[in-house]
């Protein structure tokens, strides 16, 4: 809404200044030397020179007012994250002192089967999380383990397939937050509606020729996705504070010249994106 704000703003000021020069251009032709003047400059013309230096002090305002806008929002999407990321690790060191209780319930009962059963299961949990642990770039691992956390906790199965990171490389680490967060989190709304056996989430990462794609897909009761979904504040949820969700993501897509193809099978919907590579952030 700000972004189109702007723009009409500027289209109003140039449409204004293009009519201000034709009328000073046919006042001097038509009235000639009856053109009024001050100190022998023509007052259309003067009135072109304020107008323009009025314009470019609003553009100023609107040019910080953006870059304002969007520190704000970067800020934001970090803290979230970084807020997130904290949840999750207070959650793991919780969960591991209700574990270790347990572990030494057990042994003290001497019932060692049930406590080496209790361990492999254990095991099996940090082997999910530590999915995250293998992607190198710091900016994806936070995310994702964040991610992971909540949709194990959820019942929400969530696979993780990355064989490049180089989209790091292509998009900013603030955008490439805002982008796979908004993704997982449209993706986490739609499944977690339908029972645990039906829910689903998977993102891939991949190098296709010079190209990088993000492809997210998720079991949905949504058979499509139409035009409104990608309009801010649109929300299918009654009283949802959300709807900005795949506005934002339409927008980084284009910000970085990728495309955005949506498609959906059976009771999938799959979002693929492909960045250019080689483009300078």
């Amino acid at each position: 809404m700000i972004c189109v704000m702007n723009i009409i703003t500027v289209v109003l000021i140039v449409l204004i200044q293009l009519l201000l020069v034709f009328m000073a251009i046919i006042s001097i032709v038509v009235l000639k030397d009856d053109v009024l003047d001050i100190i022998g400059i023509p007052i259309h013309l003067i009135f072109v020179v304020l107008l323009n230096v009025i314009s470019l002090y609003i553009l100023g305002k609107i040019y910080k007012r953006e870059e304002k806008r969007k520190v704000y929002n970067a800020e934001l999407t970090h803290i979230q994250e970084f807020r997130s990321l904290v949840a999750s690790v207070r959650s793991e060191r919780h969960d591991l002192n209700n574990h270790l209780t347990v572990i030494s319930g057990l042994m003290k009962i001497n019932n060692y089967d049930a406590a080496n059963k209790y361990i492999q299961d254990m095991i099996g949990d940090i082997r999910i999380n530590s999915k995250a642990l293998t992607i190198k770039n710091p900016t994806l691992a936070s995310i994702l383990y964040s991610k992971m956390d909540k949709y194990q906790r959820e019942m929400v199965p969530f696979e993780v397939n990355i064989t490049n990171e180089e989209i790091v490389t292509v998009i900013s680490s603030t955008d490439l937050i805002r982008l796979i967060s908004n993704l997982l989190d449209n993706a986490y709304e739609a499944t977690v509606e339908l029972p645990i056996e039906d829910r689903k989430i998977q993102l891939e990462i991949h190098k296709v020729n010079e190209k990088v794609k993000i492809s997210v897909q998720n079991t949905s009761i949504l058979n499509e996705i139409t035009e409104n979904h990608f309009k801010q504040g649109y929300s299918t949820k009654a009283n949802s504070d959300r709807g900005y969700g795949l506005a934002i993501v339409q927008e980084i897509t284009g910000k970085y010249n990728g495309s955005l193809v949506i498609s959906s099978n059976d009771s999938l919907i799959i979002f693929e994106i492909t960045f250019p590579m080689g483009l300078e952030k």
